[in-house]
């Protein structure tokens, strides 16, 4: 019998396997082989694929299919979604202060009062706020506590993306006088993000009959080594206040030529009523006799952005999970070995 036609009945009879992907890798390349080189027979393997049954999947298993996707797009939805809710709270637990009356009080109140032996201003101490003032993205708070050492202070806050505060740093200590005007220097321990926070701060508490206030400066010029004394008068034009003041150009006002080598502080301050007397002792408490200060800081915020990140991780996983298909069950890995062909 001529080879080409035994070749051709061979194909033939493989053709129904072949068509259905049942024939091993060897013989698949050889009938492919034979059909590019034999119109006939790959005429009549395209007569048998069109003759062939197309099985429909039931429409119950269907239906259980677009279940599935459905319920795993929602799991990757719902897993996306609790990522940036737990990032959220987070976050939140840091900047959760708003610039709001109640949300400045609530700073001072969190952050000042503490207990223990070494408590500067006992928990439970009640707390005023006696005005505020942004720059920038920062807030500055002044504060008093109403016990017996009228202790005051500023407090330092930073604002985070969600538009609410964090607490950064806060200095108070005890005052001598139950109301009035004092001042004193501030500058950002975060000097990347704040260069240019180099302030002295005039606050002003229940100046109702003060007119203006005479502040006495005292500083040293390092440079020079000479110490100094200014005085400069201030017009109030309110109650209370808080004035945020550059202290450089201060100095300058104040006749320093060089503010880089200066340091200042204000030691003392006089209050004048509308007719100019001095009213200075009708606001101090002679029993208030304890000298200190206090500071306290919060910690960099590393830790938050560790844990936020780890959440989005988490969140990356957990979505990737429920968006990749599933591997088939018969899917080799690459590194294994193909199984022998044919005729080895």
């Amino acid at each position: 019998m001529d080879e080409r036609k035994l070749d051709c009945c061979v194909v033939r009879d493989l053709l129904p396997s072949y068509l259905e992907d049942l024939t091993e890798a060897e013989t698949t390349r050889e009938v492919e082989a034979h059909l590019e080189s034999c119109g006939d027979c790959r005429s009549l393997a395209e007569n048998m694929r069109r003759d062939l049954p197309v099985e429909k999947a039931p429409k119950r298993a269907l239906k259980f299919l677009k279940k599935v996707k459905r319920t795993r797009l929602l799991a990757a939805a719902l897993s996306a979604l609790l990522a940036l809710l737990a990032m959220g709270w987070l976050y939140e637990q840091e900047f959760h202060y708003p610039n709001t009356e109640a949300g400045r009080l609530a700073a001072v109140c969190d952050y000042i009062p503490s207990e223990g032996y070494d408590a500067n201003v006992a928990a439970g101490t009640e707390m005023r706020v006696i005005a505020w003032t942004e720059k920038d993205d920062r807030l500055l708070i002044a504060f008093r506590a109403e016990n017996e050492e009228h202790v005051r202070g500023i407090l330092y806050l930073a604002r985070g993306i969600n538009g609410k505060y964090q607490i950064r740093s806060a200095s108070y200590g005890p005052d001598q006088y139950t109301g009035g005007v004092w001042g004193l220097s501030f500058s950002s321990r975060d000097k990347e993000k704040d260069p240019d926070w180099d302030l002295f701060l005039l606050v002003g508490d229940n100046c109702r009959d003060i007119y203006t206030a005479e502040l006495t400066f005292q500083g040293t010029d390092f440079e020079a080594e000479r110490a100094y004394t200014r005085t400069k008068t201030y017009e109030l034009d309110g109650e209370n206040f808080l004035w945020a003041l550059d202290r450089k150009e201060l100095l300058k006002e104040l006749g320093i030529q060089d503010p880089e080598s200066t340091s200042v502080y204000c030691t003392d301050v006089r209050y004048f009523d509308r007719d100019g007397s001095d009213i200075t002792e009708r606001y101090r408490d002679e029993s208030v006799q304890q000298s200190w200060a206090a500071g306290k800081g919060t910690a960099e915020l590393f830790l938050l952005y560790v844990y936020m990140a780890i959440v989005a991780g988490l969140g990356v996983i957990f979505v990737r999970y429920y968006l990749l298909p599933d591997k088939p069950a018969g899917e080799r890995k690459t590194d294994e070995a193909p199984p022998p062909e044919c005729g080895t």
